[in-house]
């Protein structure tokens, strides 16, 4: 008989007890990855984690907050004033954009409920508001800083629609607080010109800039704190006497800003301009690109390119310049001063040089065609002297700005910024509350009804009696 072979009562014990300890230890691995895969993502900065999918993009950053934040080299605390539950998840999450591109900027909530003094250290802070703190001073950006009612859709309509102001306003107050300089700019008066509207004067403010009036036959001479002097669209000729100052002024580093008007005969000032290497093109600029002027207006009212260099740097990506009415500027080739192009035309334009007589802008065998420079800066590395030229009387006008949603107000900051050799200034779109309705047309809606109501269905009917066919026939 053979024997019968013994098995050992404690051998399947121990093979449920191994793999119970393997699935123990793969469990503690797999939720260990797990933690430590949720701990890096949150670790990585909510642009990487949090899309934006909102459809004004609400919390994307310009490149001007961009380029002011990771330029930042002092330490700011913001502080969000809001009741714990109430937050206004708008703001938070922008604030955490702003904590994500410089590690110079952090924020924190204060609760007015647990820090009921918090707010009176602080002049005009309330509940709603952020505070941005540096060691020594702060900006208060209110509620209403953030979010601005249209007025005019309230007066008339009754709506209630906001736009999205944080950014401008959060990226305004970030220049203040670091700003450690002030800024003095003079409006040149005494020849009709065109005073700056508040669209070009809140830039300003923004960038530290404190605008005053100059009359040089009254003053006598151009004070010395002056930082820009601008002249703006003048309707006569400045004096001999006033064209020397001025080129006195440059030639010491000074900084000139100047809107011209090609309808005004102005020796004395295009011969300051001269000197720096530039001079008119005869005519006045007509576009044949319908890329570059707006849609029913005529082609004389220039979208014009904005050249890419550090002085346009601040002008938002994908915002446009408004130039109605503009006259080109010609380079000189020899000149002690360094020329870049701020706007240029398209490649097809010409300048009408019959303006004045003729009876339609059809351009003639005469007339120069190419792309021509409606903006110039030039600079003078020796004295350090500064100078802009605006080829357009209406480039500084608040009705032109609105027209491009505040492009030409950014371009004003960008030469602002170039003069004091620093980012100060921030112009930044706003950005509509208002939820766009899907519309759908009629007819697309009875195809899609038909589409789902039919359609569909009895193809879900077919394929399913061929599946049921085909496996009864196996």
């Amino acid at each position: 008989m053979k024997e019968k072979k013994q098995t050992n009562p404690f051998h399947g014990s121990k093979r449920a007890f191994r793999n119970g300890a393997y699935a123990s230890v793969l469990t503690v691995v797999v939720l260990a990855a797990v933690i430590l895969f949720n701990l890096v993502i949150r670790a990585l900065p909510t642009k990487y984690t949090e899309l934006d999918i909102s459809t004004s993009a609400l919390f994307t950053l310009s490149d001007t907050s961009k380029n002011l934040l990771r330029e930042l080299d002092t330490d700011i605390t913001a502080y969000y004033l809001a009741t714990s539950g109430q937050e206004d998840t708008n703001i938070t999450r922008l604030l955490d954009r702003y904590a994500d591109e410089s590690s110079h900027f952090r924020w924190e909530q204060r609760d007015p409920v647990l820090y009921p003094t918090f707010a009176e250290q602080y002049e005009g802070a309330s509940t709603g508001c952020v505070v941005l703190t540096t060691a020594d001073k702060y900006t208060v950006v209110s509620y209403s800083d953030m979010y601005e009612m249209d007025l005019d859709a309230y007066y008339y309509s009754g709506s209630q629609e906001y736009t999205f102001q944080a950014e401008n306003a959060l990226t305004s107050g970030i220049a203040r607080t670091i700003r450690t300089t002030e800024y003095q700019l003079y409006e040149l008066t005494g020849h009709g010109e065109t005073a700056l509207e508040s669209d070009f004067t809140d830039t300003l403010d923004n960038a530290g800039v404190t605008v005053s009036q100059l009359n040089l036959t009254t003053a006598g001479s151009i004070p010395e704190d002056a930082d820009v002097v601008l002249v703006n669209a003048p309707l006569a000729d400045l004096t001999a006497g006033e064209v020397t100052q001025l080129t006195d002024y440059l030639n010491q580093g000074g900084k000139l800003l100047i809107a011209t008007d090609f309808t005004v005969d102005t020796p004395n000032l295009d011969g300051l301009l001269s000197g720096c290497g530039m001079t008119r093109q005869a005519g006045v600029l007509v576009e044949t690109d319908a890329d570059h002027y707006p849609y029913g207006y005529p082609q004389t009212y220039l979208l014009p390119n904005i050249d890419a260099n550090e002085i346009t740097a601040g002008v938002t990506s994908g915002m446009m310049v408004y130039a109605p009415i503009a006259q080109g500027i010609v380079q000189s080739e020899d000149s002690d001063y360094t020329l870049t192009p701020l706007l240029t035309t398209g490649d097809s334009a010409y300048s009408l040089e019959n303006y004045a007589t003729a009876e339609t802008a059809e351009k003639s065998d005469t007339d120069p065609e190419g792309s021509f420079d409606v903006a110039v800066a030039a600079e003078n590395p020796t004295t350090g002297g500064k100078l802009v030229w605006i080829n357009c009387p209406n480039v500084l006008l608040s009705g032109t700005n609105q027209s491009v949603s505040g492009g030409n107000a950014q371009l004003l900051g960008s030469v602002v910024n170039w003069f004091n050799d620093a980012q100060t200034t921030a112009v930044i779109d706003g950005k509509s509350m208002s939820a766009t309705s899907l519309s759908v047309p009629n007819v697309a809606i009875i195809g899609l009804g038909v589409l789902f109501i039919f359609v569909l269905p009895i193809v879900c009917l077919i394929v399913g009696v061929v599946v049921c066919l085909i496996r009864r026939r196996r």
